[in-house]
């Protein structure tokens, strides 16, 4: 998957071109399934697209209760890469945006980009104030779709009710919505690991503007370099004022990590309530132990 930041930097492309839009956050099932239905339109000749946002909508309209992410950009744009996707359109969600009405938007799109097909999810609305409807957008020219919302257990799958479930420490049906287990994606040096024994190395991490697990102690998988490395995370997320969210991590592990730039850990389960990460236990395997062993057979 290619990734411009402009519609300026758009290639010529292979026709046709089937175009999705949205924030696409979390890449969930049911976002999966555009992207499926881009790929088969597109799999016999042409080009699939999608165009998402580095901001999330709601810190422009919104500022003072913007939407928390499930995911970082730079974790979504991996996410999207393992999708059938040949180019992704990562523009900032800024004042021109969302002032354009939608014909004007999409007038100044397809100069750059003739798409032929226009597939997106059941609730999408475009241009200011959200006038650009199902049926305004049918009436500008091109193949348009409208996709029902994927299911599960009768609930309709969608980004904000995976966001609820994380705040209920659902993890179980949080993994069935997005078809992974819930994870995030931090920049990691290996000079920010301190070796506490001879067995237990200790590091402490965090972002911000992430949707917010309860804070409490989980079981994680750390991925990086092809390697899983399990893990115990003590978590703590708060919220201030403005609405922004941020997530302190302190994590043990008993391998050491000599390099790599990108850190995914992976929250397998809940494990305890909120402990003191400090509480000078004298080895990552007692902490094991002393939590859970069943998640960490030896």
């Amino acid at each position: 998957m290619k990734v411009v930041h402009s519609m300026e930097e758009i290639p010529k492309l292979e026709e046709p071109i089937a175009l999705s839009i949205g924030v696409f956050d979390g890449v969930h099932l049911g976002h999966q399934m555009i992207f499926k239905r881009l790929n088969k339109l597109t799999r016999k000749g042409g080009t699939s697209v999608i165009l998402t946002f580095s901001n999330h909508p709601s810190t422009h309209l919104t500022p003072n209760s913007p939407v928390p992410l499930l995911t970082s950009l730079d974790h979504r744009l991996k996410l999207l890469k393992k999708q059938p996707i040949d180019l992704a359109i990562v523009l900032p969600f800024n004042e021109e945006i969302a002032n354009q009405s939608y014909s004007s938007f999409f007038g100044n799109l397809r100069t750059h980009l003739p798409f032929k097909h226009l597939i997106v999810g059941e609730d999408a609305r475009f241009g200011k104030g959200r006038s650009g409807g199902p049926d305004q957008i049918k009436a500008l020219g091109w193949d348009t779709e409208y996709l029902s919302k994927e299911t599960l257990h009768k609930e309709e799958i969608s980004s904000g009710l995976i966001r609820h479930y994380l705040e209920e420490r659902n993890l179980k049906k949080v993994k069935k919505m997005l078809g992974r287990p819930y994870s995030i994606s931090l920049p990691f040096g290996p000079l920010d690991v301190i070796r506490e024994n001879e067995v237990q190395y200790k590091w402490v991490t965090g972002t911000k503007k992430l949707c917010l697990l309860p804070s409490a102690v989980y079981a994680v998988d750390l991925h990086i370099n092809d390697q899983t490395i399990p893990a115990i995370a003590f978590y703590r997320g708060t919220q201030n004022i403005s609405g922004e969210t941020e997530v302190s991590l302190t994590l043990y592990f008993e391998k050491e990590i000599k390099e790599g730039e990108e850190m995914e850990i992976v929250f397998i389960s809940y494990l305890h309530d909120e402990l003191d990460p400090d509480f000078g236990l004298s080895s990552k395997a007692n902490l094991l132990e002393t939590l859970k062993p069943e998640f960490f057979p030896s």
